[in-house]
């Protein structure tokens, strides 16, 4: 198994990829080879900070606004998202409006889910298929994989996922207890999983969707990291090694050892479109925090976005609007070219994040900056 190091210059990422398969390549034998090399190219320009394309290389949507999990390190959860239900529920036909004009633009890649848990939705193979029948040439999800039953699995393969990731965090049933605090235990989850890729190998006969499993280390799993990587090596594509942004952990206001070089790429590569039409500049946590403006729907100018409010990030109130009011409505090629985006991608050449309060937080919040680097 390859290992991968996502990290632009001076650290730009949090996760290390332990790669069985060539992901990509796999994902290309499926596509205009030519379009899909364009792509990887246009991704890897951003990466490494490079000019800025006309329309962001992806979008993340957040297609429902809820949880089945109650995982301690996360602020979406079921008791948070609570009775949200389908009013949380991000339109369909602003979805197509929004894809249609973004593969005009540019668009290559979406994932199809934010901080929430997208198999809630069980209509959300209908979003996957309309994404891969206009164009989208990458279209991948992240997901705890509680629900990811034969029955949706009998969907997903088919309908043009390129890619699905499932979050485990655990290699025994006590850690995963904690970690993944809910209703279903890892060894459901773990089965479901590899039912998923007997399903896929064998019945459909495909490569298609990759599968990667996903650790995020703690201090409660740390000592079950190498058990997990040797259990997954030889039965998923990929294995995910990720660095906690501890959103719990309170921030100092002066710089944590090794972090003042730290460049986010995210600014340079996609936006983040909310159940209730807030448009964002990254996909961690901390973005809810920075809406910079609610999308515009030209189409469907009557179309509802959920009132419903965001219970995750309470205690931080919108930075740059008052209220919802007095947010600007507007297109994501607007957004995409906007004096604050300008802004974000202008402080983050420079290494200089900690000159917006939201970058600073969610910088500092990440665990893998803890330790004073010599």
């Amino acid at each position: 198994m390859s290992k991968t190091k996502n990290k632009a210059p001076l650290g730009a990422d949090v996760t290390t990829v332990l790669n069985n398969k060539d992901i990509f390549s796999i994902v290309r034998k499926s596509k205009d080879g030519a379009l899909f090399d364009q792509y990887r190219q246009q991704w890897k320009t951003t990466y490494e900070f490079g000019e800025v394309t006309d329309f962001p290389t992806q979008l993340d949507f957040e297609l429902n606004y809820s949880c089945n999990f109650r995982c301690p390190m996360c602020t979406w959860s079921v008791e948070s998202t609570k009775g949200m239900g389908k009013e949380t529920w991000f339109s369909f036909d602003v979805y197509k409006e929004v894809i249609d004009d973004g593969v005009k633009r540019g668009l290559k890649v979406i994932r199809l889910n934010y901080i929430n848990e997208p198999l809630i939705r069980p209509d959300l193979i209908k979003f996957i298929e309309y994404a891969h029948q206009a164009g989208i040439l990458d279209i991948y999800l992240s997901t705890n994989g509680s629900l990811l039953t034969e029955k949706i699995a009998r969907k997903l393969i088919p309908s043009g996922l390129t890619r699905i990731q499932v979050s485990l965090d655990a290699i025994t049933e006590s850690t995963y207890e904690i970690i993944r605090s809910s209703n279903y235990t890892l060894g459901e989850v773990t089965q479901r999983v590899l039912r998923f890729i007997e399903l896929r190998d064998k019945e459909f006969s495909t490569e298609l969707p990759t599968v990667r499993v996903n650790f995020v280390k703690t201090d409660l799993n740390e000592l079950e990291q190498e058990k997990f990587i040797n259990f997954w090596q030889d039965k998923v594509d990929a294995i995910g090694i990720q660095d906690l942004v501890n959103i719990r952990k309170p921030i100092e206001n002066e710089f944590q050892g090794g972090v003042k070089d730290f460049k986010c790429v995210h600014p340079f590569q996609h936006v983040t479109i909310r159940y209730n039409g807030h448009i964002l500049p990254c996909c961690t946590f901390f973005g809810a925090e920075l809406p910079l403006a609610k999308l515009k729907s030209i189409k469907n100018p009557d179309a509802h976005f959920s009132k419903k409010k965001n219970v995750a990030m309470t205690d931080s109130p919108l930075p740059i609007f008052k209220k919802e009011s007095e947010m600007l409505v507007q297109t994501i090629a607007q957004v995409w070219k906007s004096e604050l985006m300008e802004y974000l991608r202008e402080i983050h050449r420079k290494g200089e994040y900690w000159r917006h309060p939201v970058c600073k937080k969610c910088v500092e919040s990440t665990a893998h900056h803890d330790e004073t680097q010599g």
